[in-house]
């Protein structure tokens, strides 16, 4: 038996994580299927159980992770995405009798194995002639090899020839029927529903459905027949009259559903209606997208992004507690001059406060006095800079000025 729990992989920060708090378990005899379309997390969930990847959460092999099983090999066979099954030049027999060795069991083992996946009569053909089918069974052999009770595998069928996929569904029917565990990926529903008992449908990284297969097949997929030839509207119109649904599929045929393949024919035969197609089969709908969860409580990395409260201009970094300099002084004493007559006080005051404010109180928004020139020329100066910022700046736009700085 296969246990996971909060199994969580986030490759970036501030990215969403590839996968998000999964927890299901898949049970001795029966095939357990992760479905899920090209990356919602299925190769990440493989390798995080048999820790090839480093994350958050556990799965247990029969109560123990894969770290703690002393001979993993006896107990799990995990065949992982498609790959070479071994070195190109190497023998079919060569390449199996090695990992025998390597496992620790007898090389008849090997042999027997071989005959088991049909590759036999190529045991001594070199792995550079193989396909992608018999380099698929050679690694699923390589995986038994230690005769496991668990079988793990990662899409074993992508990429394979339809009798080719089909002898793997049987082969891992007969696996578990013999009591084995089976957990396999897929991304393609139709193959889920013709081969697992249950199925555990992932989108986006997070765990959407966990059904057993009758659910799953009532609720993702659909039966309909393909119609085609050169009178399809016509026969749609016949259809619709008779409660049937009916939608376009491509540009000479129509997609039925509620009525079956052979009544089609029959209505068509009936009214003179040329067929070239007349096929069932299941499509499948599409997936709501889920919502993330408040909380996990096991994963820990599900954290809820609080929008900031609107807040006043950004201080720079590194001057939040510094003393404003004397132009920023200068331009807020202008903003306050402008914006209130002179002498309010930019809060209201107390009843008890109520008076006169001295101009003294925004003494402190004066920018600072120059230091005292040491010569005449400099007075000189500063009184022709100061006669012509006063002609330049009307004297409502000017900050008042106390007594102090007229007295330097």
């Amino acid at each position: 038996m296969i246990q996971i729990t909060g199994l969580t992989k986030a490759y970036r920060r501030r990215r969403p994580p590839a996968l998000l708090d999964l927890t299901f378990d898949a049970r001795p005899g029966a095939v357990t299927a992760l479905l899920g379309a090209e990356g919602a997390g299925k190769t990440t969930a493989v390798r995080l159980m048999v820790e090839l990847e480093r994350g958050q959460g556990v799965t247990l092999f029969g109560g123990r992770t894969y770290r703690e099983l002393r001979r993993p090999e006896r107990e799990v066979g995990v065949l992982l995405a498609a790959g070479a099954a071994g070195h190109p030049g190497q023998q079919a027999l060569t390449h199996l009798r090695m990992l025998a060795a390597a496992v620790g069991v007898p090389a008849r083992r090997a042999d027997e194995l071989l005959e088991q996946t049909r590759l036999a009569t190529v045991a001594d053909h070199r792995l550079r002639s193989f396909s992608p089918g018999m380099n698929r069974r050679l690694a699923l052999a390589g995986a038994l090899l230690g005769s496991p009770a668990t079988l793990l595998l990662d899409a074993p069928t992508e990429g394979l020839s339809p009798r080719t996929a089909e002898w793997f569904h049987s082969f891992l029917r007969s696996f578990a029927v013999a009591g084995g565990t089976v957990l396999v990926t897929t991304r393609v529903p139709e193959e889920a529903a013709a081969l697992a008992d249950r199925v555990i449908t992932l989108d986006q990284g997070r765990l959407t459905a966990d059904q057993p297969v009758t659910e799953f097949r009532r609720a993702r997929l659909r039966s309909e027949v393909a119609v085609r030839g050169p009178q399809m509207a016509r026969l749609a119109d016949l259809l619709v009259a008779q409660g049937v649904e009916v939608r376009p599929d491509g540009t000479a045929g129509i997609a039925v559903s509620g009525i079956a393949r052979t009544e089609i024919g029959e209505l068509a035969y009936r009214h003179g209606i040329l067929l070239h197609e007349l096929a069932d089969r299941v499509v499948d709908q599409p997936v709501p997208h889920p919502t993330l969860p408040a909380a996990s409580g096991r994963s820990g990395q599900v954290q809820l992004q609080v929008q900031p409260q609107a807040q006043g201009p950004e201080q720079p970094r590194g001057r939040r507690h510094a003393r404003p300099s004397a132009t920023e002084t200068a331009a807020l004493g202008e903003h306050l001059a402008v914006e209130r007559p002179p002498g309010e006080h930019p809060h209201p005051p107390t009843p008890e406060q109520r008076g006169p404010v001295p101009e003294s109180a925004h003494a402190d928004l004066v920018p600072a006095a120059p230091a005292r020139p040491e010569s005449r020329e400099s007075v000189d100066h500063l009184d022709r800079t100061d006669r012509f910022d006063r002609s330049d700046h009307p004297a409502s736009a000017r900050p008042a000025l106390g007594p102090d700085h007229l007295s330097e």
